[in-house]
Formats: structure tokens, sequence, C-alpha cells
């Protein structure tokens, strides 16, 4: 078994000097605990472009976003016109059908043909 030791008296750490270097790292950007107004004012220019940047990839977001949007409506159309087309084609096909002409043009006294045509020849001279 571990035996019991007595811990060192507690040291006033504001009486113990501590090195330059690590005074210097301890306030940095990612070891203190807040940023110092004097570096944010020296990256300034580069704060705000990366703000720019981020306000650039929102906007083409939303534009990428967009421009689906309309790729499928567009989609749909093209597909709700081919159907369309497709119909009429059909329809078309059906209306030009021998039997469906002859019955059409039948008032007007055209009939169909049960033998074939004859030739007319021109004798020459």
């Amino acid at each position: 078994m571990a035996q019991n030791k007595l811990r060192a008296a507690p040291v006033d750490l504001s009486q113990v000097s501590v090195p330059a270097a690590k005074r210097k790292r301890s306030g940095g950007l990612f070891g203190g605990n807040n940023i110092s107004a004097a570096w944010l004012f020296d990256n300034i220019y580069f704060i705000f472009f990366l703000g720019f940047l981020g306000v650039i990839y929102i906007a083409n977001s939303h534009y990428a976003v967009k421009t689906v949007k309309e790729i499928k409506t567009i989609q749909t159309e093209l597909q709700k016109t081919s159907w369309e087309s497709n119909s009429r084609k059909a329809d078309l096909m059906f209306e030009s059908m021998e039997s469906r002409v002859s019955m059409k043009v039948e008032h007007l006294g055209l009939k169909k043909l049960y033998e074939p045509p004859k030739k007319i020849t021109i004798p020459q001279e």
C-alpha cells in the first residue's frame, strides 16, 4: 500500500518570475483566453477578406440550389411536352390510316379503288 506524503506549501504565483519567452506564448491567439484589440486591428483586412469569402460561398450555394430547381422544372416540362408529342403523333397515325381517310372523304364522292390504276400512254410522233 502507498504511503501518505505531505504536500509542499502552495506557491504564490504573483511572486514567481516567468521568462519572457513563456509570457509571450501564453498571451497569443490560441494560448490566451481573449484576442487583443491590437491583433484584431493588425489583421482587419484578412478578417474582412474571410468575411467576403464567406459571403461569396453562401451566394454560390444559393445560386447552385436555384439552378438545380430550374433544371428539375425544365426536365418535368420537357417530359410533359414529350408525352403530349407522342400522344399527338399516335393520333395522327390513327387518323391517317387508309380506312379512316376513306371514311372522311366518302361524302366528297371519292371511293376506294379495287382495281389497279390505268396507265395512260401517249404515242410519240
